[in-house]
């Protein structure tokens, strides 16, 4: 459930006459990202499944919906399941409003609130992303971004100045909106794989969702769509990297189900190892799943 808490966030807004920076004639533009996020907002504290689904962007919505089902948790239930409380964004000062083609974001510093004890609540970065569909903006996902290891940022941000990292591209929105995922179907079974990839750029396809690439390093991941009873398929897509000398390229990969106790440990349904001659570009491994 961690990668579906990171959207349950949300604020109220209040208007206090904080300094913002940002782009000329943002505005008008902060008022319609933070009148998404309201409405966003709004339908999590009321638990409104279809206000929900209609003020989140399509992409994410899919997105969690992928991401609980393959949990097998029943969705949209699951969605409203978390403690984390909303924040508000009462104290919190904007630092920039953006856009650029059908992406935006909203940046602000301050004491994000997530409900824990007082003592816990430092100052960090909050940052509301939004994609526009069809003309209208649409409240897509927050991170929250810890400030307490880089004291020369944070020291920048109490004295009201602008820091440079707001020009990185990592506070840019990128302009486009990300593809649309397929929905997967509904597991069996939940899943997941570990992959071992040294001396290769090892990227795993499966059930119609293409993971990121692990490239000289160790990947753990929930398969999207799980397993089912029966015949399923994974794919690896595999490119030779350069290792250091005298380091040996391997290639392992693990594949599991999950049992619903915590304390119980996976099923290995696959292990699968490239062999000493090298890697194959690609290859397809079939899983058989009994019953």
């Amino acid at each position: 459930m961690r990668q579906i808490l990171l959207f349950f966030l949300g604020s109220a807004l209040f208007f206090i006459g904080l300094p913002a920076f940002g782009q000329e004639g943002d505005g008008e533009l902060r008022v319609a990202l933070e009148k998404a996020y309201l409405k966003w907002r709004d339908a999590m504290l009321r638990k409104d499944a279809n206000a929900w689904a209609s003020s989140i962007s399509l992409y994410r919505q899919t997105v969690i919906r992928n991401s609980v089902v393959s949990e097998r948790l029943p969705f949209p239930d699951a969605v409203f399941a978390s403690e984390v409380q909303p924040p508000v964004l009462n104290g919190l000062r904007l630092l920039e409003a953006q856009a650029a083609g059908d992406t935006a974001h909203l940046v602000y510093f301050g004491k994000v609130d997530l409900g824990q004890d007082k003592e816990l609540v430092k100052e960090n970065l909050l940052k509301l992303k939004f994609f526009r569909e069809k003309g209208v903006w649409k409240y897509d996902s927050n991170r929250i971004s810890r400030l307490d290891g880089a004291p020369d940022v944070l020291k920048e941000l109490r004295a009201g100045k602008r820091p440079d990292f707001l020009d990185s591209p990592e506070y840019t929105p990128p302009g486009s909106v990300p593809t649309l995922p397929p929905l997967c179907r509904v597991p069996d079974f939940k899943a997941g794989y570990k992959l071992q990839s040294f001396g290769y750029e090892t990227t795993i396809t499966m059930n119609g969702t293409k993971y990121d690439p692990a490239v000289d390093a160790l990947d753990q991941q929930i398969l999207i769509g799980g397993l089912v009873k029966g015949h399923n398929e994974i794919t690896l897509n595999i490119k030779p990297v350069q290792r250091p000398e005298g380091e040996k390229a391997s290639l392992k990969l693990r594949v599991y189900t999950i049992s619903k106790d915590p304390g119980s440990p996976g099923t290995e349904v696959l292990r699968w190892e490239a062999p000493d001659g090298g890697a194959p570009a690609k290859v397809t491994l079939p899983i058989d799943v009994k019953p």
